[in-house]
């Protein structure tokens, strides 16, 4: 079933509203909270530089909103610090079937970024190469690792329409002063050729490996569940090539 909905997006914290043309699930004037759930890495490979003959893990990530609402952030730049803090809104509906913000609350920040050119919220993903364990499953020794990956989170990719709240592409902007998120049923894809989409393996000697991808690593981002955060897959690396491994 196909909803439709408009976000009107304001400054200031109170001053936006969502109307929804069919019945809502939950309990009107509770919290619809989005639900991150990371799909498996994809397009898995190894690039070497030829100027330095550093080898990257180099992979594209993919994190879908599966929850009641949608993942919904809202950027207020702050004069005392210079920073441009990040603010998650939580919505629900009312008996009449409109949706409202439920609750307001401060998830971090946003930081420029160069490489992309736009504006990302920071800490949204967390990518790790992991050892194996004795019984195959993921192991304690970090390998190698990324930086806490920052995100312009926006719907990118379509993965359900059968959901409850299911609704249209809404988020699609990255500047300073715009709101960012992934609408229910939409997921945020970032391909393997973008900066940050990489692990550096130049010292990991050949073998199998998991390699670990986690949303929201730090619990910043209010959701239905945090134990559906993190995707693994293992990996066999061999020189310059990497398989991954059923």
């Amino acid at each position: 079933m196909k909803r439709l909905y408009t976000l009107i997006t304001a400054l200031l914290l109170a001053a936006c509203s969502l109307a929804v043309s069919a019945a809502q699930a939950g309990d009107a004037d509770t919290p619809h909270y989005p639900d991150l759930q990371t799909l498996a890495p994809a397009d898995v490979h190894i690039q070497k530089e030829r100027s330095t003959g550093a080898r990257y893990l180099r992979f594209s990530n993919t994190i879908a909103n599966l929850g009641q609402g949608p993942l919904e952030v809202m950027p207020i730049n702050n004069a005392a610090t210079g920073l441009t803090d990040a603010y998650q809104r939580v919505y629900t509906h009312n008996a009449s079937g409109a949706w409202l913000i439920q609750n307001t609350v401060q998830a971090g920040t946003f930081a420029f970024h160069p490489a992309h050119g736009h504006w990302h919220f920071e800490g949204f993903a967390l990518y790790e190469l992991r050892g194996v364990g004795s019984d195959g499953t993921i192991g304690a020794t970090v390998y190698g690792s990324s930086s806490k990956v920052s995100f312009c989170m926006i719907d990118t990719t379509r993965v359900s329409s059968t959901l409850q709240h299911a609704s249209p592409k809404t988020y699609s902007a990255c500047a300073r002063d715009q709101v960012q998120g992934i609408s229910v049923g939409w997921a945020d894809t970032y391909g393997w050729r973008l900066a940050g989409q990489s692990i550096d393996v130049s010292n990991v000697p050949d073998g199998t490996y998991w390699l670990v991808s986690t949303a929201d690593p730090e619990g910043r981002l209010l959701e239905t569940s945090d134990t559906n955060n993190t995707a693994a897959i293992r990996v066999a690396i061999k020189g310059n090539k990497a398989t991954v491994l059923k």
